[in-house]
């Protein structure tokens, strides 16, 4: 399964620290339009939407999921010893 994150970000610093003011992520699935494909709508629709509710969202990144962590959460793991 595929799966993209689209996030916006006000301002350089928040765009380099990843620090989203909004992100969603679109997924492949029966019935829809390929994940990429949802992904790059989603990112007109929010440079749309920042303009012209005045957001203010300078950068709108589409960026890969890896299946490997789950979503949300960072892609590593944490060795505990006893």
């Amino acid at each position: 399964m595929t799966a993209y994150k689209v996030a916006a970000y006000r301002g350089k610093r928040n765009w380099y620290l990843k620090i989203a003011d909004y992100s969603q992520t679109v997924r492949d699935g029966e019935g829809k339009p390929p994940a990429r494909e949802q992904a790059e709508t989603l990112r007109r629709e929010l440079a749309e939407r920042s303009h012209r509710n005045k957001f203010g969202w300078t950068h709108i990144d589409v960026q890969s999921v890896t299946e490997e962590a789950p979503l949300g959460l960072p892609n590593h793991t944490v060795d505990e010893e006893g």
